[in-house]
């Protein structure tokens, strides 16, 4: 009767290893699938948070015209996109799109529309600070892009066509970094490049990460039959060296 005993014990024992081996097996598998096979609301709830995104940063971003009066009247000569960096009113933008404008006009999201004045522009990093008078605006984050790497992914902002399409949010990855772009008035140093579309309109809108924070300014892409999806930021970190340099009592380094 002792050994019989014993070895039921032992068989329980063995059935009970088993059943919680079976059972660990079966969760880590269910874990596995969770990660690559999600069902429809989970799907939907793990990419709420680019809305989110657009939601915090899409306040921050404006429209820019570039107009020149010739006495006659104005002209516009040129729009593009900025983001409002400082809630007293500065908004940095592409240096191309105010180039040879003499009177610059900006309207914000709540669709309010003023003057803007240039601070300071650069043109060899195709960079400029503009400041308007309008109040109440929401600034966006300026973050560091050191540490940017191919595969992360990036949103820019900006109006492509103008204010028909005002404040459109397109998806991408960093394609490459530290890239040199010939351009016609010289070259542009040291640039994320993504797959993300960048259409005119969008110059010196915000591409952000994704905790929408501003990592870079989009600046150009290539148009050519032969190349797709090649589109060009300058580093928040080079927006910030020109920005300390510009106004160093309003923004550090």
């Amino acid at each position: 009767m002792y050994y019989l005993r014993r070895a039921r014990l032992r068989l329980a024992l063995i059935a009970l290893i088993l059943i919680l081996i079976l059972s660990f097996l079966a969760a880590s598998r269910e874990r596995t699938r969770s990660l690559f096979i999600l069902p429809d609301e989970r799907a939907g709830d793990s990419l709420a948070f680019i809305a989110d995104i657009y939601k915090r940063v899409a306040p921050s971003v404006v429209g820019v015209e570039s107009l020149r009066d010739d006495g006659a009247g104005r002209v516009t000569v040129g729009s593009g996109s900025g983001v409002i960096l400082n809630p007293d009113g500065y908004i940095v933008t592409n240096y191309h799109v105010v180039e040879d404008a003499t009177v610059l006009s900006v309207t914000l999201a709540d669709g309010r529309r003023g003057e803007a004045v240039l601070i300071a522009g650069d043109p060899g990093l195709d960079l400029a600070l503009l400041r308007t008078e309008l109040n109440d605006l929401t600034a966006a984050e300026l973050g560091r892009s050191e540490d940017l790497q191919v595969g992360d992914v990036v949103f820019p902002i900006g109006n492509p066509g103008g204010e028909q399409f005002a404040r459109s949010m397109t998806m991408g990855l960093i394609s490459g970094i530290d890239r040199q772009l010939a351009m016609t008035e010289g070259s542009l140093e040291a640039l994320l490049q993504t797959d993300a579309a960048i259409n005119p309109g969008n110059s010196g809108g915000p591409l952000v990460d994704c905790h929408g924070v501003v990592i870079g300014i989009n600046s150009a892409k290539i148009v050519d039959a032969d190349f797709e999806g090649m589109g060009f930021a300058i580093p928040a970190d080079t927006v910030r060296s020109f920005l300390a340099s510009a106004l160093p009592a309003v923004f550090m380094p």
